[in-house]
């Protein structure tokens, strides 16, 4: 951590993400936090027509779902994907034309029965009636998603054009009585975070309300043997050292072939998880598969730290620090070779309680990190506050860094923020060489991403880890003929 005599360091380092950030976008959040109240906030020269609180608007939805007139429901999350607090930070007063915008594209494709709602700065709802069809439900989230992806063009005189990265999840649900609307509204949620990973940044969800939640209750009773049973498997993305190209680490991702349903969705698996109390149960799973695994890689040759997310429900356990400790004793583990990753989201829920969470694994020699930097709260305060070794630059801004020049800026920034606190700065979505080198031209410590490898299961990652290795010292040779 920064001692005061780096203090003017510091500040240079976070104005420099700031600058980065307003340079990449002229947008911020504050002239909207109004509009997230819904149409009784709204200013007059926010389009109010069709526009409804999000409370009204689960409210139609549950009176669509139980009108036996309504042939199809459609409900959309939709996520700007704007990273605002890094753009708050340049205090740039473009953000309200910028949400004017969004609004008039939305309306745009909207029909007069449509309805939609701003539930934050960053989010929108939509409610779509009378679709006939699954296929034009698609339609309608992949062109909300194109029509918003266009770059916004706002006369602000630095730099006129704000490009957001929308991300659309979508519920279509066949009309049944008595349906739940929150089950749509869920499904929904969970489709536009399942958006992140997909290559159109657009998932659809189809299901029939009452069978939908008997399905999810089936489903948990599996997940919950599943766990019980140690059917679920551990893969593992490498982590690659963009000086010496090796992979040095890996991180830990769950995975789940159902016998019927195949490949089951990690996020999920997660959400359920949480929802449903076995949150704790999954944690430990991979915690201890993760430290056997490293033990028997061991007897490979093979010496890498491992990455585990941690949740906001973890950190509220008491008892996780301890069962970490324990598990680390039992598996002969060497602490320094795991490393716990936190979202920003969970830390900045309870600051006080994750401070002395993270106080208490770094005393048993864990490692730290902050993972998806730069997506939501991004405050800097913490980052001298908590004893974190590692900063995680989100794919979002890596994916592109070969054709924007803002997210250049932006990452640049926050490598050099990283040091500044004396932190590693890993890039997520790592997906060409040629990307990679740009990011070790930048002075990013750690690469992750397709370029490097898919997650790997745990039985092939020896075969892995030394065939790449191999490949390594191949190249020079051949180069050199």
């Amino acid at each position: 951590m920064p001692t005061n005599s780096s203090d003017r360091q510091t500040t240079a380092a976070v104005a420099n993400v700031a600058a980065a950030a307003a340079s990449a976008a002229s947008a911020s959040t504050a002239a909207v936090a109004n509009v997230a109240a819904g149409p009784d906030a709204a200013e007059a020269d926010l389009p109010v027509s069709q526009l409804v609180a999000g409370r009204e608007l689960i409210q139609r939805a549950g009176e669509m779902l139980r009108t036996a007139a309504a042939s199809r429901a459609v409900l959309l999350v939709l996520s700007l994907n704007r990273s605002d607090r890094l753009l708050a930070l340049a205090q740039d007063q473009a953000s309200r034309p910028v949400m004017l915008e969004v609004v008039r594209r939305v309306r745009g494709i909207l029909r007069t029965h449509d309805r939609y709602a701003i539930v934050s700065h960053d989010e929108i709802w939509l409610l779509l009636a009378d679709l006939p069809t699954a296929a034009l439900a698609e339609l309608a989230a992949r062109t909300l998603q194109q029509t918003l992806s266009r770059p916004i063009h706002v006369d602000h005189g630095r730099r006129p054009v704000v490009q957001l990265r929308p991300l659309v999840g979508a519920a279509w649900m066949a009309q049944s009585l008595h349906a739940d609307p929150m089950v749509l509204l869920a499904a929904a949620a969970e489709a536009c975070q399942n958006a992140r990973r997909a290559e159109d940044h657009v998932v659809i969800t189809r299901l029939e309300s009452d069978e939908h939640a008997v399905n999810r209750n089936e489903l948990e009773a599996e997940l919950r043997a599943a766990l019980q049973g140690n059917d679920l498997e551990v893969y593992y993305q490498p982590q690659i050292d963009l000086k010496t190209r090796r992979c040095v680490a890996v991180e830990a991702l769950i995975r789940w072939e159902h016998p019927t349903r195949g490949m089951v969705s990690p996020q999920l698996i997660a959400s359920m998880c949480e929802e449903r109390g076995m949150i704790g149960q999954l944690t430990q799973f991979v915690l201890n598969n993760t430290l056997r695994h490293q033990m028997f890689w061991r007897t490979q040759s093979i010496d890498v730290s491992a990455a585990i997310n941690i949740t906001a429900m973890s950190l509220a356990d008491a008892t996780f620090p301890g069962q970490v400790q324990q598990a680390l004793a039992t598996w002969s583990a060497d602490p320094r070779r795991l490393t716990l990753e936190l979202t920003e989201s969970s830390i900045v829920e309870n600051e006080r309680l994750a401070l002395e969470f993270m106080n208490e694994l770094a005393r048993l020699g864990c490692h730290l990190a902050i993972d998806d930097f730069g997506t939501g709260y991004s405050s800097f305060a913490y980052l001298r506050q908590f004893p974190l070794n590692e900063l995680k630059i989100d794919q979002m801004f890596v994916r592109n860094i070969l054709k924007e020049e803002g997210d250049q800026r932006i990452v640049h920034a926050l490598v050099d923020l990283a040091h500044t606190f004396e932190m590693r700065a890993l890039a997520e979505g790592v997906e060409t060489l040629e990307a990679a080198d740009l990011l070790e031209q930048m002075g990013c410590d750690i690469g992750q991403g397709y370029h490097f490898s898919r997650p790997v299961p745990a039985k092939q990652f020896p075969l892995w880890y030394h065939q790449y290795h191999k490949s390594l010292v191949q190249q020079p040779a051949e180069a050199a003929a």
